[in-house]
C-alpha cells in the first residue's frame, strides 16, 4: 500500500512539474528587458499611463520601472508593491498583495493576474534553486542587464484563486490538488452544472484546467448576476 501511495504521489509530483513548464512557455510571451506602454496603479487609486519595462518573470515579482519617455532611460521610476497598488506592463497585470509566497524575503509582493472577475486567477514565479533567485534581488540597477539575462525557462509556478468579497488567496497547492474533483468542485459550487462536471473528473476539468474552469464559472456568474 505504502509503494502505491508513493508511486502515485510521484507520479503527481511529476505531472505537476510538466504543468509548471507548459505554463511557463505560455507565459514568455514578452521578451526580458522590452520595454512596452502600460500604467501603474497609485496607492490613492488613480491610473498613470506611460510605459513599463519587462524585466523578468521572478523580478516583476519585487520591483517594475515606469517610463514617461521609453527612451529616457535617467528618467525612469522604480516602484515596488509597497509603493503602488497595480502594474500592467503589455498583456502582463500584476497586483500588489500582501502573502507568504515561496522564496519571497518581503510581505508584500506583486503577482501576475491572468483572470480577472468574479474568481480571479493569479500565478506566482520561482526557482527551486533559492541561491539563483535570492542573487538577482540584490542587483543593482547597473547590473540589471544581469536580470535579464536570467533564464525563465525552468521556473515553477503556485496557482491560487481569489473569490470576490474574500480577502485571502486560496492556495491550489498539492493539498488541494490531491482530492482536486472534490476541492475545486467545492469552490464552485454555486454553479451545480460546473461542480458535477469536475467531480465527475470530465475531460477538461481536471488539475490541468484551473484556468479555464475559473474563466468558464465567471462566465456564468456575470451572466446570471
Amino acid at each position: 500500500m505504502m509503494k502505491y501511495c508513493l508511486r502515485n504521489l510521484l507520479a503527481l509530483l511529476i505531472a505537476l512539474h510538466t504543468v509548471v513548464l507548459f505554463a511557463q512557455k505560455k507565459e514568455s510571451g514578452l521578451e526580458r528587458g522590452s520595454i512596452h506602454p502600460g500604467y501603474v496603479i497609485t496607492l490613492k487609486g488613480d491610473t498613470v499611463k506611460g510605459y513599463l519595462l519587462n524585466i523578468n518573470l521572478w523580478l516583476n515579482q519585487k520591483m517594475t520601472f515606469f517610463y514617461s519617455d521609453p527612451q529616457d532611460r535617467k528618467g525612469r521610476i522604480k516602484y515596488t508593491p509597497k509603493e503602488i497598488k497595480a502594474y500592467q506592463v503589455g498583456q502582463r497585470y500584476y497586483e500588489s498583495i500582501k502573502y507568504p509566497f515561496v522564496y519571497s524575503t518581503h510581505a508584500e509582493n506583486f503577482i501576475l493576474r491572468k483572470v480577472n472577475g468574479p474568481i480571479k486567477y493569479y500565478v506566482w514565479y520561482y526557482d527551486e534553486d533559492r541561491n539563483k533567485l535570492m542573487s538577482l534581488d540584490k542587483l543593482s540597477l547597473t547590473d540589471l542587464e544581469k536580470a535579464i539575462l536570467f533564464d525563465e525557462s525552468e521556473l515553477w509556478t503556485n496557482e491560487f484563486g481569489l473569490k470576490q468579497n474574500e480577502e485571502t488567496l486560496t492556495p491550489f497547492n498539492l493539498k488541494f490538488l490531491m482530492k482536486f474533483s472534490r476541492n475545486m468542485a467545492d469552490y464552485v459550487k454555486d454553479y451545480p452544472e460546473l461542480a458535477r462536471k469536475i467531480e465527475s473528473k470530465h475531460e477538461g476539468y481536471k488539475n490541468i484546467n484551473i484556468e479555464s474552469i475559473i474563466r468558464e464559472y465567471n462566465e456564468w456568474y456575470i451572466k446570471n448576476h
